[in-house]
């Protein structure tokens, strides 16, 4: 008794009902075409840029998100209470004046003085030597004081960090 063979699937179908259904030589074939269009090159640079992007990672999770250099720790943000200047000790031997009025943070490099910078309405004043300054820093008045440099200020994990570049 002849045996009949099964009838051949309806193309773009497979005997499962999946849709472009490749036979096994084919998939082989579309591997190995694929392997020799995008070459090793490619596969090994992937490799290498997924390895960078971990490092990168791993590196930011060490530091716990803290800004690394130039930036500069000054101080811990429940030192500097809202609504008020505090000078607390800088970089390179200068002050920072950190200013918490209204609802933000600014931040100024100083050089030392006799007494710390306090607040003067909108500016700032050095009471002991008379100097002045604006809002902005600028010099306002008194003995000719330096301006008080604006610096970028950012809070990390609970402390403010600056940038005295």
């Amino acid at each position: 008794m002849p045996t009949s063979d099964p009838p051949p699937p309806r193309p773009g179908r497979d005997p499962g009902g999946r849709i472009a259904y490749l036979p096994p030589r084919a998939a082989r074939a579309r591997k190995l075409i694929l392997r020799r269009q995008l070459g090793r090159g490619w596969i090994v640079a992937s490799a290498l840029f997924g390895v960078v992007i971990l490092a990168a990672g791993v590196l930011f999770l060490a530091r716990a998100g803290h800004p690394g250099p130039p930036w500069v720790r000054v101080a811990a943000v429940s030192a500097l209470p809202a609504g008020t200047v505090t000078e607390v000790a800088g970089p390179a031997g200068q002050v920072v004046v950190v200013d918490r009025r209204d609802s933000g943070l600014r931040a100024f490099l100083a050089p030392p003085g006799p007494c710390p910078v306090r607040a003067a309405g909108a500016g700032f004043v050095r009471p002991c030597t008379g100097q002045r300054w604006d809002a902005g820093g600028a010099p306002a008045g008194g003995p000719a004081p330096p301006r008080l440099r604006p610096v970028p200020a950012s809070l990390a994990g609970g402390d403010l960090y600056v940038d005295p570049r």
